[in-house]
């Protein structure tokens, strides 16, 4: 509905295939209707109990990168893809990685998820695929996302990727040294995962 509303240049489809959904949702059961307005949750079990000694613990410190790595990444990647989209980005330098938005598909949010992941990818047609690391970190980056479920694990892939074909290609000298050091911390993560 969404798709064809936007084919008819219609203002507000994604608004008005999200309320759609969320009617149709309800009525066949797979979403129940609690009201439109809630209390919010209590702040009692966590007001000011945040142990920041404990989060600068050895142990942690990975933990506490890689959840600033997601949180960075995914709301970088999804805010590129939309400001591609809306003209609000600069002409794409050489080289950049392609960045392709993703997320988990909620009932009543996935229609409008799949049309702004539609909107995001044409993006790709700016990638330089002739290019051969480029045109592999690209295709590592678009396909990892929704595999892995997470923007920031397509984002790694591509950055690795980038930074092993680039100087491989005799090219290494092109690539920003930020892109070296993003692919680095990624590969220490993987290397450390458990």
């Amino acid at each position: 509905m969404t798709a064809a509303l936007l084919g008819r240049r219609q203002r507000g489809a994604i608004v008005i295939g999200t309320l759609a959904t969320a009617v149709a949702a309800v009525a066949l059961g797979v979403v129940r209707y609690r009201g439109l307005v809630a209390a919010p949750p209590s702040l009692v079990p966590t007001f000011a109990r945040l142990d920041v000694g404990a989060a600068l613990r050895p142990g942690l410190v990975t933990v506490v990168l890689v959840l600033l790595f997601l949180g960075l990444f995914d709301t970088i990647g999804t805010l590129v893809g939309v400001a591609e989209q809306a003209g609000l980005l600069a002409a794409r330098m050489a080289g950049e990685p392609v960045r392709v938005g993703g997320a988990t598909l909620y009932p009543v949010v996935a229609p409008a998820l799949i049309m702004v992941g539609s909107f995001m990818v044409r993006g790709l047609t700016r990638a330089d695929l002739s290019d051969p690391p480029a045109a592999v970190a690209a295709f590592l980056t678009m396909v990892t996302m929704p595999f892995a479920f997470s923007i920031t694990e397509g984002i790694a892939f591509g950055f690795i990727a980038y930074a092993v074909l680039m100087p491989a290609a005799g090219r290494g000298r092109e690539v920003h040294p930020l892109l070296y050091l993003f692919a680095g911390l990624f590969v220490l993560r993987y290397a450390y995962l458990r």
